[in-house]
């Protein structure tokens, strides 16, 4: 990633950049990848996975399973858990088509939804994972149809505010076109986070080893400018150890927060 890019993502893949660098989650995803669940439904308009225990580690750090840290949330199936994720919907399903016209159903969303069956009988449901991320729970285990009605519950007033902003993406997303929904106006100024995880990558080097403070600091304003400054310029040296702790300590757990009070 590059610190001057203006990168516009939701809040939970943001998080998720948090959680794949975490050193402790690496080492719990080594020693679980063999038992991992795989996608056991390829048809194309979902990707369907069943678990055949829970994954008490994978919740420790937020998480109903596993995902590969190797892999961006476009490209892997995260989820987090709905105590955790806010936003989260409890929804019903019947595997009776809606013919209500405004009524919602996995067809009508027109992307490509990623379904997950654990072992306590609740479904998930995850829709977008990079620019958007709408998340679903259920306890309807029915037959898996495109034109199987989705039934939104908004009782009780925890979270109200929150799981109400999902559902509005929800009817934008069944209204748009092509399962994609609109830019955010106003997305949230995610450049100090941008810029603390590139600290952190650099420093903490998992793939290519740690680096040094004046390494973070080429890394983020560039080589010829710390050549220059670095022996005289402290407020350079500070800007570099403020990015540094700020990736550390969302990658070690400040992602929770993220995830609590998400946005779009």
């Amino acid at each position: 990633m590059n610190a001057k890019d203006r990168v516009v993502i939701s809040d939970a893949a943001w998080a998720w950049e948090g959680l794949r660098r975490n050193r402790a989650y690496r080492k719990a995803w080594a020693r679980h990848h063999e038992s991992r669940p795989h996608v056991c439904d390829a048809r194309a308009s979902l990707r369907y996975m069943r678990l055949e225990r829970p994954y008490l580690e994978a919740e420790t750090f937020g998480l109903i399973t596993f995902a590969d840290p190797e892999l961006s949330a476009s490209e892997v199936p995260v989820f987090w858990r709905p105590d955790l994720f806010r936003r989260t919907l409890s929804v019903s399903l019947s595997a009776e088509a809606n013919d209500n016209l405004n009524g919602f159903s996995l067809a009508s969303l027109k992307c490509c939804p990623t379904v997950l069956d654990t072992v306590d009988g609740e479904r998930h449901i995850r829709l977008g994972g990079h620019d958007f991320w709408i998340q679903m729970v259920t306890q309807d285990i029915t037959q898996l149809e495109d034109d199987a009605s989705i039934e939104v519950n908004l009782t009780g007033s925890s979270d109200l505010p929150q799981r109400v902003s999902s559902l509005e993406q929800l009817f934008l997303l069944h209204l748009s076109d092509a399962g994609h929904l609109p830019p955010v106006k106003r997305p949230p100024n995610r450049d100090k986070l941008l810029e603390g995880l590139l600290a952190w990558d650099v420093y903490d080097g998992h793939r290519s080893g740690k680096n040094t403070l004046k390494d973070v600091a080429i890394a983020l304003f560039g080589e010829a400018r710390v050549i220059h400054e670095w022996s005289h310029n402290r407020s350079l040296k500070d800007r570099a150890v403020r990015a540094r702790d700020r990736g550390r300590a969302f990658v070690e757990g400040g992602y929770f927060d993220l995830l609590r009070r998400a946005s779009f």
